[in-house]
């Protein structure tokens, strides 16, 4: 969980973890991203409330470092075989760890799995997934897992990009997301140049190119709308958004030559960090 100035979401977002329905051991890593509210304090004392169970880290100094370096922070210090993301002002579903680590469990030709998350606009509605499935923009809905007519299950390498390419909507929430923790390693984690746009993009291309992954027609997250957020705020400035998206693209084309140079390497590459 990366944190940086939502103090006000974040309690709740902790919340959520913990009322997940699992037998399965998890920890919670916190990463302040150089928040100046009081959102460390609050993160240290829920720590405190939850020595085991929670660890919070900071980069040095306490730096605002951006979103990629703060969930790669995360990552080398993670010792589950299983990784799952949630920002600070998002929330899981109850069934969420279950629901995607039995994928993953189930399906060991496959590096993550992703699930739907609801737009989440009223924060007062409590989830209700057949109202979500009947709505649009402005109020909470559930976007398109996959384009229209294509089945859930195995998604083949590239597959995933070239969905987003044509249509940013379908790209996966990350707190959405479950990927196998040296499979996410192999790939270098997050693009530490990301630091607010296209951090997601720039993950999901790293890991679908090289590897299945797996699609799951079930909400398990929803997915914060507000104007204080780094995609809200992205979005609103034209000029950002144009220089970002071409620093993906430009990104993305880099990755291509490397999977291309390297494919040999990477052919077999599953079975050993299952």
């Amino acid at each position: 969980m990366t944190v940086y100035n939502t103090q006000a979401y974040l309690r709740e977002a902790v919340d959520s973890v913990f009322a997940q329905r699992t037998h399965r051991t998890w920890e919670l890593i916190v990463v302040d991203d150089g928040s100046s509210d009081g959102s460390l304090s609050l993160a240290l004392e829920l720590q405190a409330l939850h020595p085991g169970r929670i660890r919070v880290l900071r980069h040095p100094g306490g730096l605002n470092c951006g979103i990629s370096k703060s969930r790669n922070l995360a990552l080398s210090h993670a010792r589950g075989v299983k990784v799952a993301f949630l920002d600070s002002d998002d929330v899981w579903l109850p069934h969420h760890l279950e629901t995607l680590a039995a994928i993953l469990d189930r399906e060991p030709g496959i590096a993550g799995v992703f699930g739907e998350a609801e737009r989440w606009f009223d924060f007062a509605q409590s989830f209700d997934e057949v109202a979500a499935r009947h709505a649009w923009w402005g109020s909470n809905y559930l976007p398109p897992l996959l384009p229209p007519g294509e089945p859930d299950g195995i998604v083949l390498p590239g597959e995933l990009v070239e969905c987003f390419l044509k249509d940013e909507s379908l790209v996966p929430c990350i707190c959405s997301v479950m990927v196998r923790r040296e499979a996410a390693r192999a790939v270098g984690g997050f693009a530490d140049e990301f630091h607010g746009l296209y951090d997601d993009q720039a993950f999901h291309a790293k890991l679908s190119l090289r590897y299945h992954l797996y699609a799951e027609r079930t909400p398990v997250a929803r997915y914060r709308k507000h104007n204080a957020s780094c995609c809200a705020k992205g979005a609103a400035d034209e000029v950002v958004s144009i220089t970002e998206r071409r620093r993906f693209l430009r990104f993305l084309a880099s990755y291509r030559k490397t999977m291309q140079a390297r494919s040999a390497e990477y052919c077999s590459e599953l079975s050993a960090i299952r």
